[in-house]
């Protein structure tokens, strides 16, 4: 432990975390004998294959501008599985939080580095992801990181693939799920308004875009589209928040539940592609005026692709297009 004093209280520690798993697999009561430099010996006997790492954690206390700032950083390790097919491949996240706040205010947003490793002589799977975020689970073969919004912003959600680390999606608010019965993996339809935390839409530096819609999956970034607004007379009334969204079944091929929030695909299985998503579509619904007057944007779902050529809107106030 280290103090130092310089133009204000600054106080810096370093202590060593220490993680390590020793996986072992046993056969008719026979346990395997490790291999590898990271094989392990185990009380009683056993043995198998492990893997060890440590590192730092750290805090500092400063002066800024008269106000007491707290910086401080820690690792922590997790241990997930990732369901491939009917396989289970345990991985190893290696989790460093940095946050910095004001000791007389609460910073909700954390800087988040993850390294991911796994663990067993499985599938090899090795990545590494940055993100700021307020919050993260583990859900669906995916990451769900959480921006909050303050009082004037919606909710920043993203999703990070658990298979290579790659953001499938990402959306304001809430996401809306596509879902095959008995199979982890699933797909996410969402809607990521002017409202979000972190303001992504500005970064597109696009004129009247009011919205971008997504679709992706646990594995992977699927399809989008821009939604602009047109000079019209109801353009100053349209919200910049997420619209009312549902998905809506074409037949019977599919079955919306949770008010229209969830689809099952009722035919498919784990061999689903995403080539086989059909027989649905996606409907916002955009509330304007003192009569609480409405439009919507219906787009159908053909093939794992939002089927442009028959989107259903008021050509007069919004322009559709690919993203």
């Amino acid at each position: 432990m280290k103090y130092n004093i310089k133009g204000g209280a600054t106080l810096i520690f370093a202590a060593t975390l220490a993680a390590a798993i020793a996986l072992f697999t046993s056969c008719n009561g026979k346990t395997k004998p490790g291999h590898g430099a990271d094989s392990t010996s185990q009380p009683g006997g056993l043995t198998g294959k492990g893997y060890a790492d440590s590192s730092a954690s750290s805090v500092r206390v400063f002066d800024q501008n008269g106000r007491v700032c707290i910086q401080q950083s820690n690792t922590s390790y997790e241990v997930v599985s990732i369901m491939d097919g009917d396989n289970k491949i345990p991985l190893l996240l290696k989790i460093r939080k940095t946050e910095l706040c004001y000791a007389d205010s609460i910073n909700h947003d954390k800087m988040y580095e993850i390294s991911a490793k796994s663990v067993m002589d499985t599938k090899a799977i090795s990545w590494n992801a940055a993100f700021v975020a307020t919050d993260i689970s583990f859900k669906d073969n995916t990451l769900l990181a959480i921006k909050e919004g303050n009082d004037n912003e919606q909710d920043f959600i993203q999703r990070f693939s658990l298979n290579d680390g790659s953001e499938v999606f990402s959306c304001s608010f809430s996401d809306m799920e596509v879902k095959i019965p008995n199979v982890t993996n699933k797909y996410f339809i969402g809607y990521t308004s002017k409202k979000a935390a972190t303001d992504p839409l500005s970064k597109l530096k696009e004129e009247n875009l009011l919205g971008l819609v997504r679709f992706g999956s646990s594995l992977g970034a699927i399809d989008s589209f821009k939604v602009k607004l047109k000079r019209s007379k109801v353009v100053d009334k349209i919200s910049n928040s997420v619209p009312d969204a549902i998905l809506v079944a074409a037949n019977d091929n599919t079955r919306a539940i949770d008010d229209g929030k969830t689809i099952i695909l009722m035919k498919g299985d784990a061999h689903t592609q995403n080539k086989d998503i059909s027989d649905l579509s996606v409907k916002f619904t955009y509330f304007f005026g003192d009569d609480n007057e409405s439009t919507e944007i219906t787009v159908p779902v053909v093939n794992g692709k939002f089927d442009l050529a028959h989107v259903q809107y008021d050509k007069d106030i919004f322009e559709i297009a690919p993203f």
